[in-house]
């Protein structure tokens, strides 16, 4: 599923896929992310830390799950860094569904919710 990336090997955020399991075989079965497969460096930081974000704009609500890696000893991350103070780690940003509360993939609007969302 695709999903957003704010690593610290890159000089911008970036769209990427991540690996998911599935619940079971039908349509509709939930689906987890596996996102050990992005973020690097799970000898020195092996736990994933991940928060749900919700984003009223109007009437309509997004769902967001962020998975997000941060240690004293790994690198700055320089995206993320220069948006205020020192962050040392990457994140990664999917969507969730609004009635399922599974992972999906993310939209064109996405991106830019998700870029709005990561400073703050």
């Amino acid at each position: 599923l695709r999903c957003r990336l704010y690593s610290r090997s890159c000089r911008r955020p970036r769209q990427v896929e991540m690996l998911t399991r599935c619940a079971g075989t039908d349509y509709g079965s939930l689906r987890f992310p596996i996102a050990e497969s992005l973020l690097q460096d799970a000898p020195l930081q092996p736990y994933i830390h991940d928060c749900e974000v919700i984003v009223h704009e109007g009437q309509h609500m997004y769902y967001y799950c962020v998975f997000f890696k941060r240690h004293c000893q790994l690198q700055t991350n320089a995206l993320l860094s220069s948006i205020g103070s020192e962050f040392r780690g990457d994140i990664v940003v999917m969507r969730t569904g609004t009635r399922t509360r599974s992972v999906v993939n993310m939209r064109a609007r996405d991106v830019v919710i998700t870029d709005y969302i990561i400073p703050r």
